[in-house]
């Protein structure tokens, strides 16, 4: 039995969309590349939707409504409202993935993908996120990977706090996690709002701004027990302002530089 052959609709709206998507193509006896042609995806893209490995996005919903007279659309619109803290990961991942643009705040931790392996065990270690931290730590790194060899343009916001690591223990690890940034910083956009300006309209929460490979505006945004991805375009403009508004507070590049460097010297 294939994966998608094993998918139960009743585990998750996602799960009945992909299983929706199986029978409408073998209802009307198309292959997979058929149905690719009609979206303008690959075969594989196709076989990944059918099996909840991706998830269909909105794009795609509205291109096989337009053609079948189907209602993708509509079930994919509650499968992101409804969906669980696993669903918005995938989706944020498949976002991400060939991503032109990313922007992130994150105010008390370097943000993915500018962690060292060690600093990333000790966040999800001190945070107790995941169960299996080594699995946990081998999915974050993977992230990592993905995101620094593809051809992303990276901009990166976080808080003066997140660079001063009091509850790391080994200073060794704070210092390889402070070089690596300074390396980074010399490839994306990396930079510090200081703690002068600890007031300011971030202190909400940390989000991400997407331009997907489709050139598509979305976001993500976090909360105490997972996050969400947000569609709805006056949403992603507020926190695509609430971005530039900090921004505006932030030290330059050169002068983000200069502060990892003292902070760096200081452990030496």
């Amino acid at each position: 039995m294939s994966v998608a052959e094993s998918l139960d609709p009743y585990d998750s709206l996602w799960h009945a969309t992909a299983v929706y998507l199986r029978k409408e193509r073998k209802r009307r006896k198309l292959t997979l590349e058929q149905v690719a042609q009609i979206i303008g995806a690959d075969r594989q893209r196709v076989g990944n939707y059918e099996a909840n490995r991706l998830q269909i996005t909105k794009e795609h919903a509205e291109m096989l409504d337009g053609t079948w007279d189907t209602d993708f659309s509509v079930m994919r619109h509650f499968a992101v409202l409804f969906g669980n803290e696993q669903d918005w990961v995938k989706e944020l991942w498949d976002y991400e993935r060939g991503a032109l643009v990313i922007k992130a705040y994150v105010a008390h931790f370097i943000p993915v993908p500018l962690q060292t392996e060690a600093y990333a065990r000790a966040v999800i270690e001190k945070i107790r996120i995941a169960d299996n931290v080594e699995a946990a730590v081998r999915n974050r790194m993977t992230r990592t990977k993905n995101l620094l060899e593809q051809n992303t343009s990276l901009w990166v916001l976080i808080d003066e706090e997140a660079l001063e690591m009091e509850w790391i223990e080994s200073d060794e690890v704070k210092k390889e996690q402070l070089q690596a940034l300074l390396d980074l910083s010399e490839r994306f956009s990396v930079r510090v709002v200081e703690h002068r300006q600890r007031t300011h309209v971030g202190t909400d929460g940390n989000f991400e701004l997407i331009v997907t490979d489709t050139g598509r505006d979305v976001a993500y945004v976090w909360a105490q027990i997972g996050g969400k991805v947000v569609h709805v375009s006056d949403q992603v403009r507020d926190l695509s302002l609430r971005w530039d508004r900090m921004g505006a507070k932030a030290l330059t590049e050169d002068s983000t530089r200069e502060l990892i460097r003292q902070k760096l010297e200081r452990l030496k």
